[in-house]
């Protein structure tokens, strides 16, 4: 080895090293953010089954979601959970919209400290009555 050329395998394994860490970190964050999607799909199913839950009894004698205290409940459960919600009622489907972020622990190296995380559901308010749906 040529004395000019020492250290130079040093330099080489520093930047590299680098490299490796910030690819790591990357896999490492972005299995988080995949796992904090499902989270998000998850608030937002059983953000909109409650919503679906709060019901009144209806003019024609049977069970209809509650509107208004529907929608509250709905995003309430997600509040609490987390999450930033819009939930909204169409007759009898309740549909619920979750927003959140999910920090990162590594990709803080190139400026990004949290990446954003959504998912969506719906619940449908069903009556059942001797095992058929009326």
């Amino acid at each position: 080895m040529r004395s000019d050329e020492r250290g130079s395998l040093s330099v080489w394994a520093a930047v590299s090293l680098v490299g490796f860490i910030v690819l790591v970190g990357m896999g490492v964050d972005l299995a988080g953010h995949a796992g904090a999607e499902q989270r998000a799909r998850a608030v937002a199913a059983e953000a909109a089954r409650t919503g679906a839950q709060r019901v009144v009894m209806g003019s024609e004698g049977r069970l209809v979601p509650d509107g208004r205290r529907a929608v509250e409940a709905a995003e309430a459960y997600a509040s609490a959970a987390g999450y930033a919600a819009t939930a909204r009622l169409a007759s009898d489907v309740m549909q619920v919209d979750a927003r959140g972020v999910h920090p990162t622990l590594f990709l803080g190296i190139i400026g990004i400290d949290e990446l954003r995380v959504s998912g969506s559901a719906t619940a449908r308010s069903i009556t059942v009555v001797d095992g058929a749906e009326g």
